[in-house]
């Protein structure tokens, strides 16, 4: 979704969907720019991955990547039928890789492939657009929708 459909989802899930919270190695994401750019990361419990130099970040560091313009409202759940879904496996591939530097390029080495990633163990992959990683992630932890990070639990 972009421009002002980004903002109607966003209401519709925080307002009407149930909302999750997330289990170790759940892969996160975040809408930016008007739904034009995103990022995501994996939960590994106080804190998520982040790109170029791997490392342990806030929620409210993740919320506030940067980007030209960065609207993103809620931060979304890999999740099947309402339930959060992670791996500790995925969880330990991400902890493995803190402190480490990758190749960060905004289109052919991100945040996406990074994710991926960890769900994979294949770090040269190609899932370099979000709607790729979302299609690893349901092959390989069952995730087919996304909810809302409940924060209040």
């Amino acid at each position: 979704m972009w421009g002002p459909f980004n903002f109607v989802e966003s209401f519709i899930d925080n307002v009407f969907r149930d909302k999750v919270h997330p289990l170790m190695g759940s892969i996160l994401y975040i809408d930016m720019a008007f739904g034009f750019a995103d990022h995501s990361g994996v939960y590994v419990g106080n804190g998520l991955s982040g790109n170029g130099l791997v490392q342990k970040v806030s929620v409210a560091e993740f919320m506030n990547t940067p980007a030209p313009i960065n609207t993103a409202m809620s931060i979304y759940v890999s999740s099947h039928n309402g339930e959060a879904v992670g791996s500790s496996v995925v969880a330990q591939r991400t902890l493995d890789m803190v402190g480490t530097w990758r190749d960060y390029n905004l289109i052919l080495d991100n945040c996406h492939q990074f994710c991926s990633g960890c769900v994979t163990c294949n770090f040269e992959n190609a899932d370099n657009f979000l709607w790729m990683l979302k299609h690893t992630v349901k092959r390989y932890i069952n995730a087919d929708e996304w909810r809302v990070w409940d924060k209040v639990t």
